[in-house]
């Protein structure tokens, strides 16, 4: 019987690690490929969440008119950017009212914006960032992709930029910098427009992927740290019954190759 030195098997640990995040932000994309994902324009009332609505669907979906609060409701648009499919959410203004309307609208915003794969922040760039924006940040759910999107520069051309990769400054009437803000909502969301090899999978494959990943990196830490062949052994199994929820139940050695082939992951 052969068996693997303590370094071998440090190697081929972490080469199961590295491959399954590889899997993992495969099946990432795949997911966001077949579902698609919610884009929610927040802010405050005639910051310009329309008029953004309205630049990347392409058309006038959403009414636009310099009175503050006009959008009373949520306007979802499907559309796709560089092959990405999304639904863009237009939502009400947030700010305090005691109009019964609105407050029906704000409370559909922040439903919105709670369920959320990503946030665009549209401030009027000719106010500058406020005290109520602030506050609108402050109340946004952590976790949630946020982009802070300063509009109306073709009415303030040079405004103090504010540092991070995480403003960006556009008109949405004009469309300057439309293509910048399309760029980083790819990234900020994880998408590759020409990913090759991806795995098309649903919300359980990405459990089961996780739960794989956080088995062989227990395994990993019970040899390395411990010297555990037999807990290694026990987390192995663990990561084999995970991934088995994915390819089904089977004793097969070569649990990754199964999943390559299966999957036609990186091909």
């Amino acid at each position: 019987i052969d068996f693997l030195t303590e370094a071998a098997v440090d190697k081929q640990l972490q080469q199961l690690l590295t491959r399954l995040k590889e899997i993992a932000a495969s099946a990432e994309q795949g997911r966001r490929l077949r579902d698609g994902l919610t884009v929610v324009l927040a802010g405050q009332p005639n910051a310009g969440k329309s008029s953004l609505h309205n630049q990347l669907a392409g058309y006038e979906a959403a009414i636009v008119t310099e009175i503050a609060g006009t959008t009373r409701d949520t306007l979802s648009e499907a559309i796709h950017l560089k092959g990405m499919p999304l639904t863009i959410i237009d939502t009400a203004g947030l700010r305090q009212t005691n109009d019964i309307v609105e407050q029906a609208g704000i409370a559909r915003t922040q439903q919105a914006i709670a369920t959320a794969d990503c946030i665009l922040l549209v401030i009027d760039s000719v106010l500058g960032m406020t005290a109520a924006d602030e506050k609108i940040i402050s109340d946004l759910p952590a976790g949630i992709p946020l982009l802070m999107i300063h509009n109306k520069m073709d009415q303030c051309p040079s405004p103090p930029p504010l540092a991070g990769d995480d403003h960006l400054y556009i008109s949405a009437k004009t469309g300057e910098g439309i293509p910048l803000l399309i760029d980083s909502l790819c990234q900020q969301v994880g998408y590759q427009q020409h990913g090759q090899g991806i795995f098309m999978a649903r919300r359980r494959h990405l459990l089961a992927i996780e739960q794989a990943t956080q088995a062989i990196a227990r395994g990993y830490q019970c040899i390395v740290e411990l010297g555990a062949g037999e807990l290694l052994a026990e987390e192995l199994r663990q990561a084999q019954n995970a991934l088995s929820e994915i390819t089904g139940e089977f004793t097969h050695e070569d649990l990754l190759d199964h999943i390559f082939s299966s999957f036609c992951i990186g091909k």
